[in-house]
């Protein structure tokens, strides 16, 4: 009975990692920027189900807070010779990252693209000639689906405002196997291995 009920939360797990796996996360950007004020939200879904929601800027954390986590922290001197060791075997072990990094590309599907700018210079020339090449520029790229690109000139003021509007899938599947097969390399083994001396 005890083995029949470890087996099933076995296979409930191995089905959620699955399910992770595979099933795309969906990530939102929302940038503003006006004069000097920047503010914008992000937020990670999964199946539906909202995992992370945070408005940027996030609130910062009180300054005795910060003073404390700094008189918590043990300040550990690296000599040059640990640092020489580890960045040679970073280098040794960069090729069997690239992979990792290929298979993040790959694993990114563009769903919206919106990009908004209100820009203007000192001349307003100048301005005319910058919004004639962006237009020109953005008529090709909005071709392509999930691209959005346009332009507000200001011919009275310098500035440069805008905003972003971005959605991507994410599926983590072609990610974590491109790690787990780099983790296995003596290289990066090493690497980890000294990294975790390091920290001791």
């Amino acid at each position: 009975m005890i083995l029949t009920i470890i087996g099933v939360i076995i296979l409930i797990l191995a089905l959620i990692l699955l399910l992770i796996l595979f099933i795309p996360f969906h990530i939102s950007l929302y940038l503003k920027k006006q004069d000097t004020d920047i503010k914008g939200k992000i937020k990670i879904s999964w199946w539906k189900i909202r995992i992370i929601q945070r408005d940027i800027p996030a609130e910062e954390k009180s300054k005795k807070k910060k003073e404390e986590k700094k008189k918590k922290k043990k300040k550990r001197k690296i000599n040059i010779d640990d640092f020489l060791k580890i960045l040679k075997e970073f280098i040794n072990a960069f090729p069997q990252f690239i992979p990792i990094f290929q298979a993040f590309f790959k694993s990114i599907i563009l769903e919206k693209v919106n990009l908004n700018f209100n820009i203007g210079f000192f001349s307003p020339v100048t301005t005319a000639l910058f919004s004639g090449c962006f237009w020109s520029i953005s008529s090709i790229l909005n071709l392509i689906p999930p691209l959005n690109l346009s332009i507000t000139p200001d011919f009275q003021n310098s500035k440069f405002d805008g905003s972003i509007d971005l959605a991507i899938k994410l599926k983590l599947y072609p990610i974590f196997a491109a790690l787990i097969r780099a983790i296995t390399k003596k290289p990066v083994l090493k690497l980890f291995w000294s990294m975790r001396k390091l920290n001791q």
